[in-house]
């Protein structure tokens, strides 16, 4: 149960993290922590990989290491740039339990990026479960007019959610292909962490100059940001001891609770949002279910 238990809490920390995102907003002044969370995540994810790494530093350096480390490093670009960047604005703009279920297409949309990317051809247990989940989805997402996110960027919000989980489910297309070839999480982890805060460094300079860039996206050092990055870094991490202990099937499935415990963090810390709590359960059963048939 050491397994169920860690992947548990690794959900209760992402579900933890949309709430203080949307927390920090309030007094963003520049990412509201997006970069610091990338830069969090990199240096928690090193060490993790120094301490208890499966593949050495030499190892790192052949033709074979060198090539997982060019997958690592797209992967991370596309997690940690496109998907993280993403997911936080979504949630600003339409509230953390609505991201979090936009999240839980990711597995939907890693089955065309496999196919693509792999050539894995998906068979009809997977499609099911794929329709299964984008239903789970529509559900909520329909929700009664006077229960919607009114504010103008809700519809822009939503298309960032998406485009988080295609930017996710790609990412794990390639740390997968990575992972073959250097079968540590912990440096693939790292090795994308590192590339994506170099990128949106890079990003923010080239494009607001070296001093404004650098003040946007290290301005936001509250308690609140560094609590979501934080959150955000610790539900990685947690997710990576559960893989370790129990099944990729139960891993997957008990991180739908994100969405179960952004609402109740909502209902407990922020009521920033409206939670219509029948058509969430129905959500994320069929969003529990789907997933499972995804992985099998």
């Amino acid at each position: 149960m050491i397994g169920e238990t860690l992947a548990v809490c690794a959900a209760l920390a992402y579900g933890l993290a949309g709430v203080l995102i949307v927390r920090g907003k309030a007094t963003a002044r520049g990412d509201n922590g997006a970069f610091l969370s990338v830069v969090m995540t990199a240096v928690m994810s090193g060490l993790l990989w120094l301490g208890w790494g499966t593949v050495a530093v030499g190892d790192v350096v052949t033709a074979e290491g060198l090539r997982a480390v060019g997958i690592f490093a797209l992967a991370g670009v596309l997690a940690n740039v496109f998907g993280r960047q993403s997911m936080y604005r979504a949630t600003e703009m339409i509230g953390a339990v609505r991201a979090g279920l936009l999240r839980r297409l990711t597995p939907l949309f890693v089955v065309p990026c496999a196919f693509v990317i792999l050539g894995d051809i998906p068979d009809p247990v997977t499609l099911l479960g794929g329709g299964i989940v984008l239903t789970g989805v529509l559900i909520y997402m329909r929700m009664p007019k006077r229960m919607a996110p009114s504010a103008p960027g809700a519809g822009l919000g939503l298309a960032l959610g998406v485009l988080s989980a295609v930017a996710y489910a790609l990412a794990y297309t390639f740390r997968g292909l990575g992972l073959d070839i250097a079968p540590d999480a912990a440096l693939g982890t790292c090795i994308g962490a590192l590339v994506g805060g170099v990128w949106i460094l890079v990003r923010a300079v080239g494009g607001k100059g070296v001093g404004h860039g650098w003040r946007h996206i290290t301005a936001d050092r509250s308690p609140h940001h560094l609590q979501a990055a934080l959150a955000l870094t610790a539900g990685q991490l947690l997710q990576f001891f559960a893989l370790k202990h129990a099944t990729v099937l139960s891993v997957s499935v008990l991180g739908t609770l994100e969405v179960l415990f952004s609402a109740l963090f909502v209902w407990l810390i922020t009521r920033s949002e409206p939670i219509a709590i029948t058509r969430l359960l129905v959500a994320s059963v069929m969003a529990m279910a789907g997933t499972a048939l995804l992985v099998l």
